[in-house]
């Protein structure tokens, strides 16, 4: 990742978001000069906290989105990130130690689920969440072949409706990804709840709203911390590394002259 890469990510870390996000920061001369030479870029940040399924261990994630890209990074792994490019639709996984960039490229789903899988959802009213745009949020509870599978606590279509739309494509893109291996999964290694909500019904949540809160059966949760609109970041941090290494599922690597010369 770039110098000024690095500076984004930690500047995304003070901003002050969701308390100030009905009245935004007014931008510098030298924002607003950026933007206009085609320098930076403006879109929406957002701050994730996760929680990985098993570990138990949290971590934070941040994310840019715009209308061509979504960039995203996280505390486990700073110097790595990936960018989703939404008008090529292929998105590009960062490995900084590596120095290679491993590419999902778009494509269907052309394979129907090899075991059964019962999708069901239930929802009611979240209480607990303070209204958005004068409506409350909806508690999603989804079960698969009768078990509880999923929950997805969704704010109101009209909020944040372009950060929705990025992800429901980038979920749709890493189904589709997932979807090309199963062939080399064994049967008894498939989770129906997995499929369900990875890979054949990965944007079933997504559809009612943007997501503020969500959590499954195997531990995993992630909910939204913060946010702010109208948030700038130069084209660099929308780049990548040059001089890095690109390869897809199935490609060979070709070794680094480091590994050759051992």
């Amino acid at each position: 990742m770039t110098g000024v890469s690095v500076k984004w990510w930690l500047g995304l870390v003070l901003v002050t978001l969701l308390g100030g996000c009905a009245s935004q920061p007014q931008k510098t001369a030298e924002e607003i000069a950026a933007e206009e030479k085609g320098e930076s870029l403006p879109g929406t940040a957002l701050l994730y906290v996760e929680i990985e399924a098993g570990s138990g261990q949290s971590y934070t994630t941040r994310m840019f989105v715009n209308a061509n890209y979504v960039h995203m990074g996280d505390s486990r792994s700073p110097k790595d990130f990936l960018l989703f490019d939404r008008k090529a639709r292929v998105i590009y996984s960062v490995n900084a130690d590596d120095q290679t960039v491993f590419e999902i490229h778009a494509k269907p789903i052309e394979i129907e689920s090899p075991i059964t899988i019962d999708y069901v959802e239930e929802s009611q009213p979240s209480s607990a969440i303070p209204k958005i745009e004068g409506r409350h949020a909806t508690h999603y509870r989804y079960t698969v072949n009768g078990e509880r599978c999923y929950d997805a606590v969704v704010t109101p279509p009209g909020f944040l409706p372009e950060v929705r739309e990025a992800l429901m494509e980038f979920r749709a893109i890493l189904a589709a990804e997932h979807a090309s291996t199963l062939a080399n999964t064994p049967r008894d290694m498939l989770d129906a709840c997995d499929l369900a909500v990875n890979v054949f019904d990965a944007n079933r949540h997504y559809s009612h709203g943007l997501p503020i809160r969500e959590w499954g059966a195997d531990g995993y949760q992630r909910f939204l911390k913060d946010y702010q609109g109208d948030f700038t970041v130069l084209q660099e941090v929308l780049s990548l590394p040059e001089e890095y290494r690109h390869y897809s599922a199935g490609d060979v690597l070709p070794e680094t002259t480091e590994a050759a010369e051992r």
